[in-house]
This record gives C-alpha cells, sequence and structure tokens, in this order.
C-alpha cells in the first residue's frame, strides 16, 4: 500500500467521521443522539421546534452560535483541503518532500477537526481553541512548502499555482481577521448579526467586510483548485479547442486572468466594501466559462469529464446566474416583484446568504468524491454498480443546487418567518437528493475500506518508513 492510497483512505475516514458526527446534531436526529449522550440541545440553537424552523439568530446566545459556524467551517474546509492536497501530492510532487507534504497535511487536518470538535462540544477550553489555531498554522507551513517545490512547466500548472498563491492569501487574510477578534470582540460579534438581518447594516464594520472577502476569496479559489486538478488527471491536449476559436492555451490564460481577478476583487471587499462585489460576479463568469469549455475539450470516454461538464453547468445554473440576478435586483426591482433588500425579502435573503456558501463547499464534496472513486484506481469500471451510483451521485448533486435555489429565491416575498424545515423544495427535492448523494458516500467510503482498509491496517509500519510511491 503507497503513501498516496493511504492518505486518501485516511481523509476518506476523518470526512465520514466529522460529518457524520456533525449530521447527528440536527434537529431530526435529537433521539439518536441523546440515546449516545450528545446533547439534547446546543447553547444559541438556532432550531425552533414549537415551529419546525430556524430563528435568524438566537439572541442572548448568539456568540455560541456564531463561534460554532467558524468551527464547523473551517474544519469541514481543512478535510477537503487535505483530500485536495493529496491529489496534488500524487500528481505533482515526489520522493521525499510528497512524503512531507502528505504527512504534515494529515497532521494538521487532525489537529484542526479533532480541536474544533472538543472546543465546540467538549467544552470552550481555549486550550483547544489553541490547538485549532496551531493546526491551521501547520497546514499554512505546508503550503508554503508547496509553493517552494512545485514547479509549474505549463499553463494549467501556472493556473495551480496561482491559486495555491492566492489560498495562501487567504490564509493571512484570516490570521488577521482571527487575530483582530480578541481586541474588537463586541464591535464584531454586532456586525456579524446585523449582517444576517440586512448585510447593509454590517457594512461599515472592516472586521465584517475583511471576513467577506476571506469566504468569498477561499471557497471559491479552493473550488477553482480541484477543478483544475481534475482537469489535471482528465487530461486535455495542447491542440484541443472547442469551436476552432477556444483553444486551450486561450482558455487556460481566462482562466488565469478569472481567478486572479475574482481574488482580487474579493480581497478589496475589506477595503472600499460593496463597490468591489461588482466584479466578483464578472470574473467568476469568466472563469466558469474558462473551466467549462476545458471540460469539453478535455479527453473523450472519462466520466470525470462528464462530471465536470456538469459541475460547470451547476455553477452557472445554481451560482453564478442567481448571483447576477440577486445583484442586479439588490436595490431596484427587474427580474423580481421587489429590490431583493426589501424587507419582505428578509427571509430569502437569508436563506440566500446561507445557502451560497453552502453551494460552493458542496461542489467541492462532489468533485472530490467523483475523483476519489474515479482515480487512481477506477472504481467505476471495476465494479459496475459504482458506475451507477456515480451517475444517481450527479444527478442528485444538479438536482439538489437547482432545489437549494427555488427555496432561497423562489418563494414569493413575504413577512419574515423562521427558515422552516416543512418547506417543499427541502421535502421533496432537497432532501431526497443529499440522501442519495449519502449514500453514494457510504457506499464510496464501504469501497475504500475493503480496497485499501485492511491492507493499510497490515502495512502501516511500512508506510511510516517506506518511500512516497
Amino acid at each position: 500500500m503507497d503513501r498516496v492510497r493511504f492518505h486518501m483512505f485516511t481523509v476518506a475516514t476523518l470526512f465520514v467521521l466529522l460529518v457524520g458526527f456533525y449530521i447527528l446534531l440536527s434537529p431530526s436526529l435529537k433521539d439518536v443522539r441523546v440515546a449516545i449522550g450528545l446533547p439534547e440541545k446546543l447553547p444559541g440553537s438556532r432550531y425552533n421546534e414549537d415551529i419546525n424552523g430556524v430563528e435568524i439568530v438566537n439572541e442572548g446566545f448568539d456568540n455560541f452560535y456564531l463561534g460554532r459556524v467558524a468551527f464547523v467551517y473551517h474544519s469541514v474546509f481543512i478535510l477537503f483541503l487535505y483530500a485536495s492536497v493529496t491529489i496534488f501530492g500524487a500528481l505533482y510532487l515526489r520522493d521525499q518532500i510528497q512524503r512531507i507534504v502528505l504527512d504534515l497535511s494529515c497532521i494538521a487536518a487532525i489537529i484542526v477537526a479533532v480541536s474544533a470538535v472538543l472546543y465546540n462540544y467538549g467544552g470552550r477550553d481555549f486550550f483547544w481553541h489553541g490547538t485549532f489555531l496551531a493546526g491551521l498554522s501547520l497546514f499554512f507551513f505546508v503550503g508554503i512548502l508547496i509553493l517552494l517545490n512545485f514547479k509549474p512547466k505549463n499553463l494549467l500548472e501556472w493556473n495551480i499555482w496561482l491559486s495555491g498563491v492566492l489560498l495562501l492569501i487567504g490564509g493571512v487574510w484570516g490570521a488577521w481577521l482571527g487575530a483582530s477578534f480578541m481586541h474588537f470582540r463586541d464591535e464584531y460579534i454586532e456586525a456579524l448579526i446585523k449582517s444576517r438581518f440586512n448585510p447593509d447594516l454590517a457594512e461599515e464594520n472592516i472586521f465584517w467586510r475583511a471576513l467577506t472577502s476571506h469566504e468569498h476569496a477561499m471557497i471559491a479559489i479552493a473550488l477553482t483548485l480541484v477543478f483544475l486538478l481534475a482537469l489535471s488527471i482528465a487530461g486535455v491536449e495542447e491542440d484541443a479547442a472547442f469551436m476552432k476559436i477556444f483553444t486551450a492555451k486561450r482558455l487556460y490564460y481566462l482562466a488565469l486572468i478569472g481567478q486572479l481577478v475574482m481574488a482580487i476583487a474579493a480581497y478589496a471587499v475589506t477595503f472600499v466594501g460593496k463597490i468591489a462585489h461588482l466584479i466578483i460576479t464578472p470574473a467568476a463568469m469568466l472563469l466558469i466559462f474558462a473551466t467549462l469549455l476545458l471540460s469539453i475539450i478535455a479527453k473523450k470516454d472519462s466520466f470525470l469529464r462528464v462530471a465536470l461538464i456538469v459541475g460547470n453547468v451547476a455553477m452557472w445554473v445554481a451560482v453564478a446566474l442567481p448571483g447576477a440576478i440577486v445583484a442586479i435586483n439588490l436595490r431596484k426591482a427587474v427580474f423580481l416583484p421587489l429590490p431583493f433588500r426589501d424587507p419582505l425579502y428578509d427571509w430569502a435573503e437569508l436563506a440566500y446568504n446561507v445557502g451560497h456558501w453552502h453551494l460552493l463547499l458542496f461542489s467541492w464534496g462532489v468533485i472530490l468524491l467523483i475523483i476519489y472513486t474515479y482515480w487512481p484506481e477506477n472504481f467505476l469500471e471495476k465494479y459496475t454498480y459504482v458506475k451507477w451510483i456515480s451517475w444517481l451521485v450527479l444527478i442528485a448533486y444538479f438536482v439538489a443546487m437547482v432545489g437549494t435555489n427555488l427555496y432561497m429565491l423562489a418563494n414569493p416575498p413575504m413577512e419574515y418567518v423562521p427558515n422552516p424545515y416543512d418547506n417543499v423544495w427541502v421535502k421533496f427535492i432537497m432532501e431526497p437528493s443529499l440522501i442519495v448523494i449519502t449514500i453514494g458516500v457510504a457506499i464510496s467510503y464501504l469501497i475504500y475500506l475493503y480496497e485499501y482498509g485492511i491492507t493499510i491496517l497490515k502495512s502501516i509500519p511500512k508506510i511510516l518508513k517506506g518511500s512516497p510511491q
């Protein structure tokens, strides 16, 4: 068993354990949660069981909720980043540096995930808060190591290199934001709460704007990185072209420009606020346009190629176009009955502000799932049922992406009510789709357990002192 497969199995195991734990905290699994000793209710929970809905914020305990959100997102993000770095390491790093990068990524991811859970749910002990920060710092160091040892040779690799640089800049942004929190805690939390009712109310707070910059940049660039890594696996011929005009070379340049401008605009939100948002959407559209066409001209007869096309189309249909509609209608009704910032759209805007990030994180996870079942072993060919399940996962992914937008934007303007769990889009589109994807994840992990897990347990001593490949 080589080191790359060891880390692929490890990150898959960590993901199943972490996300499985978070799922147990959902309202519908309260009885299961209590039966295994987890708390029935969490301080600051927004869920209101009397109406089966979610409030904007639980006032008085909002700092508990907002803190948990930050730790939960970082813990999931770090595992996805570890999974992506493992792919990168297998493709572009060799020998000792591959071993160091993968092993340190594993250690950092475990530190972040474990300390986030213990701080959130095992008591707010600041020892675990410090451990959490140490894990993030270690992963930042891994990023530095990668950039020092990765020598791009073509435009695809330069795009990947740029993604790495921009992610490191985002890490610095987040570190500054976190370091500032203790000194400006009250006004920062006040801005976060105000922004849940109306982002305009928080616009004057530089830390809220920095958080918006950090969120925009990190998730968008990370998603770009995994698409680029998938393209590297699928393969794009240098002389490939779409309609003769859009050659692979030109498309890589468009992707390079798109992600660079998008990141600069995102980081500029910290300094100039909402004006920079006007640049983020066009740059993101240019980037998605380039990655979509690159997916189309990738080598044929590849399920990964199909998944990339579906993923990029989903980005257009469920992220870019709705984002443009919201931006155009924000203060003046054009496509919607009322401006989106109207109080009668408070429900929709809160759902959109939350859902927009979930869609991007969700897409990152699904493309990682497809890559891990397709490469380096093609389990889709080895097990026929995996291919059918992968198709179902891909379809369910697209349906869930569209359904989430219907949940966020298709409801008519109305007085604010807590986000309902029994909404028609949730019950009949989003939840069934997520169930299908959950089954796909479970089956994929069982295959990993069968193919890699048993062998890994027998060969851990060899892995710890052996060569990377």
